[in-house]
């Protein structure tokens, strides 16, 4: 009676799973058609984060670096975009949510934020950096400086700035935008700030002789950010970055177009250390491994029943 449950466990099984592996396999990804349909991609900002993103309050539009990226990449699709400005500590919550189609906000890939969102390639390269008042008082010269117990670093909440830092060592200051922690710095409330380089010499720009940046380190790199499952919409639009930025990640070619927007947004030339770049790159690609065609894929689910069958004729010639 035993073995001949087991029989038809097995052969119950072994019949339903091709239509399993076929139902995973056959999952629509709606994710660029859905855009198309509604002609606009909505795209998810915390607009507190100039040169890259900001809020300009005479037009109420968002502007920056990013945007102009993206009109670029709209364009090409045909589409209109739409911002959702949001707080830094809730976008990717909001992007889980279905509050918008994307998120393009200086976010940086690394394998964490992979873990529960989709990327496009990069298309800016970064680095952090730590900036001081020009007096310094601390004598931070590195960011191993920051992580001692008289210094009061301040940080935007939820930014990879954030993890370089020891909790149980530095007196971390987290603020809910970039510029509230340079408000912070000016007027001495703390002694040092982390944060994206270009968004710091910015900072310095408009605050001639109050600061300065005294270290660079981490190699990052942004991506768009869409939530899983959204292959379609990152196939279509990853052609169009490659226009922008090259089409071999390891060796940008950036186009006129690039070049003119960080002119614009950055007040200089684009220039990337190759291995610098190599650094953030390495730090969330994988070789890729083997592949498995389709074919194979169903040439091992019908296997699947023979293999079983096997099993069971041997469960019965023991039985006998």
């Amino acid at each position: 009676m035993k073995n001949k449950k087991l029989i038809v466990g097995i052969m119950l099984f072994t019949f339903f799973i091709p239509f399993m592996s076929i139902a995973s396999a056959t999952t629509e990804d709606t994710s660029l058609s859905d855009v198309i349909t509604a002609g606009k991609l909505v795209v998810g900002v915390d607009a507190t984060y100039p040169p890259f993103e900001e809020l300009n309050i005479t037009t109420e539009k968002v502007e920056g670096f990013d945007p102009d990226i993206l009109a670029y990449i709209a364009e090409d699709m045909g589409i209109t975009v739409e911002y959702k400005d949001v707080s830094w500590d809730t976008i990717f919550t909001s992007l889980a949510a279905g509050n918008f189609d994307c998120v393009m906000s200086s976010v940086s890939i690394n394998p964490d934020r992979m873990k529960s969102m989709n990327f496009t390639r990069w298309y800016y390269f970064s680095m952090q950096g730590v900036m001081v008042t020009t007096a310094n008082p601390k004598s931070i010269a590195t960011v191993a400086d920051v992580n001692v117990t008289t210094v009061k670093v301040g940080v935007q909440i939820g930014t990879t700035s954030e993890w370089y830092l020891d909790d149980v060592v530095a007196e971390t200051i987290t603020y809910p935008t970039i510029t509230l922690a340079i408000a912070a710095l000016k007027t001495g409330l703390i002694d040092v700030v982390l944060g994206d380089l270009a968004v710091l010499i910015a900072s310095q720009d408009v605050n001639p002789g109050d600061f300065s940046i005294v270290h660079k380190f981490s190699p990052e790199a942004f991506g768009i950010a869409f939530p899983k499952g959204s292959a379609a919409i990152i196939d279509r639009i990853n052609p169009i970055i490659d226009e922008l930025v090259g089409e071999d990640e390891y060796n940008p070619e950036f186009s006129t177009y690039y070049n003119a927007t960080h002119q614009k947004w950055m007040n200089a030339e684009v220039s990337v250390d190759l291995a610098d770049l190599k650094i953030a790159l390495d730090s969330y690609q994988e070789p890729p491994g083997p592949t498995i065609s389709g074919a194979s894929i169903f040439a091992l689910i019908a296997a699947i029943p023979v293999t079983a069958y096997g099993i069971i004729l041997k469960i019965r010639r023991k039985r006998d």
